[in-house]
């Protein structure tokens, strides 16, 4: 074999730097490697069995299924987050929701109270930002703010006498349903 290259001779000793004697022995590059080797594969060994593991494979087992394991609850983590966060929108829309609504209410009721004609409108020309609302979520200012809008827009009330209805025929007219209705109850 002649592309072999012949490794170099490495001398150990029992003083370092003396020469090859009687006390040292030589080595080859192989044999050191050798040598090592078996000397990490004993400390391994001792270290996994001061662990509790009877080989590397059961270590490395063990380890895989740990790290299997924390990935698999982290993505059931996002997933919780990410659930919470969706209902959290939900509720939060829903809320939303339920303040609009019981301030359209309030505004439908207070306006008829205080006799504006459009409650639509009055609900859309009141300053939505101005409203104040109470621990339940209730609007508590609309009547003052409804007042305000009534002054600045006289022309949403009727005949501005609170509760009538105002259908262009003058002052006080009455709604003819309501008439009519009346007529056949036997009122007027």
């Amino acid at each position: 074999m002649e592309n072999e290259v012949e490794q170099p001779k490495v001398e150990i000793g029992v003083e370092s730097g003396s020469p090859s004697g009687a006390d040292g022995k030589t080595y080859s590059q192989d044999e050191l490697n050798r040598l090592f080797g078996e000397r990490a594969k004993q400390a391994k060994t001792a270290t996994l069995k001061e662990l509790g593991f009877a080989s590397f494979e059961e270590a490395e087992a063990l380890i895989k299924k740990a790290r299997d394991t924390e990935e698999a609850s982290k993505s059931e983590l996002q997933k919780a987050q990410e659930r919470a966060a969706e209902l959290e929108k939900r509720i939060e829309a829903e809320a939303a929701m339920r303040k609009e609504m019981a301030t359209s209410h309030e505004v439908a009721t207070t306006a008829n109270k205080l006799g504006i004609v459009d409650s639509d409108v009055a609900y859309r020309l009141i300053d939505k930002e101005s409203i104040e609302y109470d621990d339940k979520g209730k609007p508590s200012n609309i009547e003052a703010l409804l007042k305000k809008l009534a002054q600045d827009k006289p022309y949403l009330l009727a005949g501005n006498k609170p509760g009538a209805f105002n259908y262009g025929k003058g002052e006080g007219a009455v709604d003819p349903i309501v008439e009519a209705a009346r007529k056949a109850a036997g009122l007027k």
